[in-house]
């Protein structure tokens, strides 16, 4: 992807879009998935997982955006992510939360005209902190919260995770994922640049 990229905007989705829509999030969300699952292993695995699928995940998106110039686009795609951690049995509050960061990612690309670098990479950044849906409960509730997962992960695990995983830790990896979001995004664009744009996979 070029700073100046030739690729149209559209005003409608379109086929093709919903196509992209499909793909690049089932990719997206199977990186995020993984990223999880580290926190299988250890409470303290979860930030590392969270990282790591945040910044790989930046040239995912990245590349969905070049490919699919479109108002809509993210929010369509946030509201499927959304979707899919409540089937994988994750707070409701998902939905919502990640379909409005969607919206509002989608609004930043729009302003750069689909073709700013930058705005790209911020839209990306803001869209990660979708990972606070999760946690959510953790703040309305977080007695309630360590209970249900002590029933499901166990005694131990969920008070290795409550020592860990305050209301203001969450608060703050968010924030932080955010910034790893931009770094993410931004090699994204590099590596677009070196292998897609010169391979013509993107114009």
């Amino acid at each position: 992807m070029t700073s100046q990229q030739t690729t149209s905007s559209r005003s409608k989705i379109s086929t093709r879009d919903l196509v992209n829509i499909g793909v690049y999030t089932a990719i997206y969300y199977v990186i995020t998935f993984l990223g999880g699952m580290v926190g299988i292993v250890s409470p303290i695995g979860m930030f590392v997982g969270f990282v790591l699928s945040t910044i790989i995940g930046g040239t995912v998106i990245m590349l969905f955006m070049a490919k699919t110039p479109v108002m809509g686009a993210m929010t369509v795609l946030g509201l499927i992510v959304g979707v899919l951690m409540l089937a994988t049995g994750h707070f409701w509050g998902c939905i919502p939360i990640c379909a409005a960061l969607g919206f509002i990612a989608d609004l930043i690309v729009k302003a750069g005209h689909y073709h700013s670098r930058t705005h790209n990479i911020l839209a990306y950044g803001v869209f990660q902190l979708w990972i606070i849906g999760p946690f959510a409960p953790l703040f309305m509730n977080t007695t309630a919260y360590y209970e249900d997962m002590r029933s499901s992960m166990g005694a131990q695990y969920a008070t290795q995770m409550s020592q860990i995983f305050t209301p203001l830790v969450v608060a703050i990896f968010v924030v932080i994922l955010c910034f790893v979001g931009l770094f993410g995004a931004w090699i994204g664009t590099k590596l677009i640049d070196r292998h897609f744009a010169k391979a013509r996979l993107v114009s």
